[in-house]
């Protein structure tokens, strides 16, 4: 029973991680819940050097550097009084996949900066209202049953949430509207008034499939995943981004408790491949790159969610792989990039660690309500939940470190989600990364 638990526990930590890996830069967030000592979760790097360079393949070339919070989310600048408005806010704090204070923190910091400096919303302040889901199913359920039960909330966020999912929304029916950074579950991108604002695994996955065509010209890939609770259909939607850009992928699966990749890696075809492909949790990020070595295949072109560049694997390598990495937001350690820089210093200002700042799922918290304050600001405290879903639909963004563009229900089958887009850049080494392609989007978007 001890090792099927801990089985499980590394699988949820798998899937935990690798949703934050296609939603941003995962530098300071998801190391391996067994490893003593290790910088997951909390630790730091060095802020990042980061250079642009035009690939000749982005459908978007960006956006201006947003450094002016006040103007973003309108209203009068000064301090909020008034009766509290309440926002909720869920995330997975504790238990098997692993806690997410951080991004707590950073929520609660974000709430005060608002209502501190930015006027808060309509000139009252926010209140936020916490629920932690740990480790069960059922716990969704307990969140959506509070939520409901506040007549004066309008608007719920979220952390992350990959669990509790199901009966959360079967609880909340679209009564309120909630706001997710990246979606990962099904239960997710069709429930009625949610809004994926940085998209969700499959849709922040596709645009791999344009970046190796037009960039690479890529005509095979090899890829080789963690086959953890949650891994495997990651592992399945970016495989069908990269081939609906007319790239032969093999993929080859691996056991959760594998630590010698060559065999996996070998039987992937990696040796002849154009481009490598690996999709695993952060230990796992050190074996590949092992087995790489071991195999003579270090200097094949690798493209990697970021996961592999959090910071138990720069210690166990001497450095972080010199791979290319597709993210749907801008590096959240990158104090170089002016609304990295301002989104830290706001937050830090009003209580949280700079070391929060840095954590994935703590740029996604400050985004997602300082756009919900935005809209809320736009639609009137006072506008029903109804109306907030519309106004939210009709959003464009853009987002606070996060795509320059939404389109929330384009696609029809997943209709919570409101971006498709991911840009890429290379690492060189010693903490210096070249933006190589800015905010492409899927192979088949329309």
């Amino acid at each position: 029973m001890k090792a099927d638990g801990t089985a499980l526990r590394r699988g949820l930590r798998a899937a935990t991680c690798l949703v934050a890996a296609v939603a941003a830069l995962a530098v300071a967030a998801c190391g391996d819940d067994d490893d003593e000592g290790s910088a997951g979760g909390g630790g730091t790097t060095a802020p990042a050097e980061t250079q642009s360079s035009d690939a000749g393949t982005s459908t978007n070339a960006g956006s201006e550097a947003i450094t002016d919070f006040q103007a973003y989310v309108g209203g009068k600048a000064g301090k909020a009084s008034g009766t509290p408005i309440p926002i909720g806010w869920v995330n997975n704090d504790g238990a098997a996949q692993g806690p997410i204070p951080e991004a707590t923190r950073v929520a609660k910091a974000t709430a005060d900066y608002v209502n501190e400096e930015l006027g808060g919303i309509d000139g009252r302040p926010i209140k936020l209202v916490t629920c932690f889901v740990a480790s069960a199913e059922e716990e969704g359920q307990k969140c959506g049953q509070r939520f409901v039960n506040d007549s004066a909330m309008k608007v719920v966020n979220v952390g992350v949430m990959i669990i509790g999912n199901e009966s959360y929304h079967a609880q909340i029916k679209g009564q309120k509207v909630t706001i997710f950074g990246v979606a990962n579950s099904p239960a997710d991108l069709g429930a009625q008034n949610t809004f994926a604002l940085n998209g969700s695994t499959e849709y922040v996955l596709g645009p791999f499939g344009t970046y190796l065509r037009d960039k690479l010209q890529a005509k095979t890939g090899a890829m080789v995943f963690n086959q953890a609770p949650g891994v495997i259909s990651i592992a399945q939607a970016a495989k069908k981004g990269i081939e609906a850009a007319g790239i032969k992928v093999k993929s080859v699966g691996f056991d959760p408790q594998t630590t010698d990749l060559v065999g996996p890696v070998t039987a992937a075809g990696s040796q002849t491949a154009d481009v490598l492909l690996p999709v695993t949790d952060t230990p796992n990020c050190i074996n590949y790159a092992k087995a790489l070595k071991s195999a003579g295949l270090e200097s094949k072109p690798v493209l990697s969610a970021p996961l592999c560049l959090a910071p138990p694997v720069g210690k166990a390598l001497g450095d972080l792989p010199q791979w290319t990495y597709g993210i749907a937001q801008e590096l959240p350690t990158d104090l170089s990039n002016p609304t990295v820089k301002a989104y830290s210093d706001a937050v830090v200002k009003h209580g949280a660690k700079p070391e929060d700042a840095g954590n994935v799922f703590s740029a996604l918290a400050f985004a997602d309500l300082m756009a919900t304050a935005k809209v809320m600001n736009e639609a009137g405290a006072d506008a029903s939940a109804e109306e907030l879903g519309t106004a939210f639909k009709d959003f464009k963004g853009p987002v606070i470190m996060g795509p320059p563009s939404l389109q929330c229900g384009k696609y029809p089958k997943a209709p919570a989600v409101c971006n498709d887009q991911s840009q890429f850049y290379d690492y060189k080494g010693k903490g210096k990364f070249v933006k190589v392609a800015s905010w492409l989007r899927p192979p088949n978007a329309g």
